[in-house]
């Protein structure tokens, strides 16, 4: 069924962006009235750029664009219309469509509003707006490459290969099933198109199928599995929205990464170390198990701590003290020292284990050594969440794909590595002197001399510096909510005009729904 323009059914249009959903969310026509400049060269640069809102995952602007080219609506009108539809589209850019937190529209705060219009206007006084949208995208690195990748989709949706449901496939077998998977990945860029139709499963399907599970962190048996089956059978539609939210995921965040950061993506099991625009490092890590999941946030590294302690977290020490109650002798073996209420160190035969309960008085601790789940270094960036990196001594797991040991921190891989990166230029911490303090025993507190930034993240889309875009599995399920909430606003804004705000519109004018 046809939905009913509001124009014709004598319902008021509204325009949504002037109407915020916070109180402290401004209008946008009283700051955007506040623009002045515009000429028609001016306009056909807005109506171009407008034009490449869904290569950023954002709602599409045609009728927007089409109008300000109008010849036949008065050249004061599409101006007025220009200075809404640029401050709402700088808008998106630089702060998001969605709200983080609640998922609902993102307004404009009237600093935020007062911003861009100052450096819209500074685009009005030079002539030329394209440098002022280019400074509102997200600053992150792989940005540009999702939407390249946005671009490819949208171009492939119409031809998208499917594999028909059924068993898995593997080397040896045969039918129309292996050409439809060759056909597939073939379009994923991962085999060539010169395989032959009704050409059996082969080594070569297997070495396409494993680079795929790879790139989907799922284990690579080269095998058509029901976990491959599910991920190669992700429809066009819901890899575009799964693009768009993530491309909104990446206007969420800061845009002052500053010059030496970390970058952790807890669904690529992955930490980057950046410095002056460029990758430093890379390494693999561990984060939280279902139960236990690491949260994403941004926080700056104030010190590191090298042999450091272990103060065991409630859920861990409940667990290690059920086993000293039947063991004690757990207690020399690992070297625990126990503390009851008063923070002094007692030993495990004073424990008064009719108080196991709620009101459990006693906390434990674990010294530096080589059964310490820290290992040798933990870098501590201070949050609510008390998540922080760290090594850890069951390092033969990093082989695994799938790396969601932890009880929340990360655990990273080569932290000695890391560690000698965090304090490269700090005076006294060459690599040699942090390896003599670790051959020791002793914890020793490094502040920085300069905070780095950490930044944590949780995005199933990455493209890689090769500009190899990977979809992950969606290891937490956070995807699903933001996606679907996502959408729902896309959808919402999708084809939507602005009205003209001074009611001067007049029939075959008005920019609509």
């Amino acid at each position: 069924m046809a939905r009913q323009d509001p124009a014709e059914s004598g319902q008021e249009v509204v325009d949504s962006t002037a109407v915020p959903v916070r109180p402290d969310y401004v209008r946008l026509d009283s700051w955007a009235g506040r623009l002045n400049g515009w000429t028609p060269h001016i306009l056909s640069d807005l109506a171009a750029i407008l034009a490449e809102a869904p290569s950023h995952g954002l709602p599409g602007q045609e009728r927007l664009a089409e109008a300000l080219l109008d010849p036949a609506i008065p050249f004061a009108q599409r101006a007025e219309l220009a200075g809404l539809a640029a401050l709402r589209f700088a808008g998106w850019l630089e702060y998001g469509l969605m709200e983080a937190e609640t998922h609902g529209v993102r307004g404009l705060y009237a600093s935020e509003a007062g911003y861009l219009v100052s450096r819209l206007q500074d685009g009005l006084d030079a002539g030329d707006l394209w440098p002022v949208f280019a400074e509102r995208l997200p600053q992150v690195r792989d940005y540009d490459i999702l939407r390249a990748e946005m671009l490819r989709v949208l171009a492939l949706r119409p031809i998208w290969p499917e594999i028909t449901p059924g068993g898995s496939l593997r080397v040896g077998d045969s039918g129309p099933r292996v050409d439809q998977l060759r056909a597939r990945l073939t379009a994923e860029g991962l085999l060539l198109a010169d395989w032959q139709t009704g050409a059996p499963y082969d080594t070569r399907l297997e070495t396409a199928v494993r680079r795929y599970q790879g790139r989907v962190n799922l284990s690579p048996t080269g095998r058509l599995d029901q976990p491959t089956l599910r991920q190669l059978n992700v429809s066009p539609e819901q890899r575009i929205a799964q693009l768009r939210a993530n491309l909104e995921q990446r206007r969420w965040r800061t845009r002052d990464l500053g010059d030496r950061h970390i970058w952790v993506n807890l669904a690529d099991f992955r930490l980057e170390a950046w410095e002056n625009g460029r990758l430093a490092r890379e390494h693999e890590v561990m984060i939280g198990g279902q139960a236990s999941s690491t949260p994403e946030f941004t926080e700056e590294m104030q010190y590191i701590v090298l042999n450091p302690w272990w103060g065991l977290p409630a859920g861990s020490a409940r667990s290690r003290f059920q086993s000293m109650r039947r063991n004690p002798s757990i207690v020399d073996q690992y070297g625990f020292r126990i503390f009851n209420a008063s923070g002094d160190a007692i030993s495990v035969y004073e424990i008064d284990w009719s108080r196991w309960g709620n009101n459990w008085p006693y906390r434990m601790s674990q010294p530096p050594g080589p059964t310490n789940p820290m290992g040798e270094v933990k870098f501590i960036f201070p949050n609510r969440h008390n998540v922080y990196i760290h090594d850890t001594v069951e390092r033969d797991r990093f082989i695994r794909t799938r790396r969601d040991f932890s009880a929340g921190c990360i655990r990273v891989q080569d932290p000695l590595a890391l560690a000698e990166w965090v304090l490269n230029g700090q005076d006294g911490w060459s690599r040699a002197r942090i390896d003599d303090v670790v051959a020791g025993s002793s914890p020793t507190v490094v502040w920085l001399d300069q905070r780095i930034p950490v930044h944590i993240a949780y995005w199933t889309v990455v493209g890689d510096v090769d500009g190899r875009v990977r979809y992950l599995h969606d290891l937490y399920r956070r995807d699903g909510r933001v996606i679907a909430d996502y959408a729902a606003l896309h959808d919402a804004f999708s084809g939507q005009g602005l009205p003209f705000p001074s009611g001067l519109a007049r029939a075959g004018n008005t920019v609509r729904r």
